[in-house]
């Protein structure tokens, strides 16, 4: 009988390790370990790249001072499946120029490097050729330009996770909050110059698209979703519909606000032109349009929507 082609893992809910290895393009047997992540984004399927022992040890535990523990398995690599077809190689010029013009203006201690590379993907009613990278993995949490409160939810973070020898837990987190904001200056810094210069932005809008660690480091974690900076009247939207660009520039001054502490410069270019109310308020009849489709499900498809940066 012939083999049986496996549902599309793109249109999976959830994606388990016998999902990957039924890839055509998965070596098999594998050496590895593939589960789903817990962050999901609109443009690609992520997948937890990890060693087998590390799964066991997570699965059945381990002693340690006399107590059973079970420490998550930590992931080698991060497996991006994209969720949009390549029609032509020549699609990938504007994907590979962006990527590297992240790598020329933001250190590559800031952002979470890929090696991406193109497989000829069977899926039911045919074949296709699909982007993929394998992606460094950031063990961090969401620094979240969104949340009000984000300088106290990072020291409370650095609070609980102060090492137990450590009498004073306050001036721990202190320290480290210290250290972060020295990183977020920089970064905020890199960004503004890359947007000057080459007038685009990577997708700081999204949860989870920026992490911070216990090292106090901060890392850009899409690095796929970069919008080219208008500033005509016209509010640019990205292939899903999203006002990508306008809510990037908008969380730039958020982290600006919020983990550093200090107001904007509504006069300097990129906050004048994208911070001007009424443009914002026109940007969020869009953004709550957006919404309002992807609760319905409705939203472009990839197959309708190619690899155009912005409408």
């Amino acid at each position: 009988m012939p083999e049986t082609i496996a549902p599309d893992i793109r249109d999976r809910k959830t994606i388990t390790h016998e999902d990957v290895l039924g890839l055509n393009f998965i070596r098999k047997p594998s050496k590895f370990y593939f589960r789903g992540h817990f962050r999901e984004g609109l443009r690609s399927r992520i997948i937890q790249i990890l060693d087998p022992r590390d799964v066991r040890i997570e699965t059945r535990g381990v002693m340690r001072e006399g107590i059973r523990r079970y420490p998550l398995a930590r992931p080698l690599r991060m497996l991006r499946i994209f969720r949009r077809p390549v029609a032509a190689l020549n699609d990938l010029k504007d994907e590979i120029l962006n990527y590297q013009i992240l790598q020329e203006h933001l250190p590559a201690a800031y952002f979470a490097a890929s090696s991406e590379f193109l497989v000829d993907y069977e899926k039911p009613g045919g074949r296709e050729i699909v982007l993929c990278g394998l992606q460094k993995f950031v063990d961090g949490e969401s620094l979240d330009p969104w949340n009000p409160r984000i300088l106290e939810s990072v020291k409370a973070y650095y609070r609980t996770r102060a090492p137990r020898e450590h009498t004073d837990p306050e001036a721990f987190a202190a320290r480290k909050v210290n250290v972060l904001q020295q990183h977020t200056q920089a970064v905020i810094r890199h960004l503004k110059n890359m947007a000057h210069k080459t007038r685009r932005i990577p997708d700081l809008a999204g949860i989870g698209n920026i992490l911070f660690t216990l090292s106090a480091t901060i890392h850009l974690v899409d690095i796929n979703n970069i919008s080219r900076i208008s500033v005509d009247s016209a509010i640019p939207i990205d292939d899903k519909g999203y006002p990508a660009c306008d809510k990037s520039i908008e969380a730039l001054a958020l982290l600006e606000r919020g983990v550093l502490g200090r107001p904007v410069d509504s006069q300097e270019e990129l906050y004048r032109i994208f911070l001007n109310p009424e443009r914002m308020r026109r940007v969020r009849k869009i953004e709550k349009k957006f919404h309002a489709r992807i609760a319905r499900g409705d939203y472009p498809s990839p197959e309708k929507t190619g690899l155009t940066t912005n409408a």
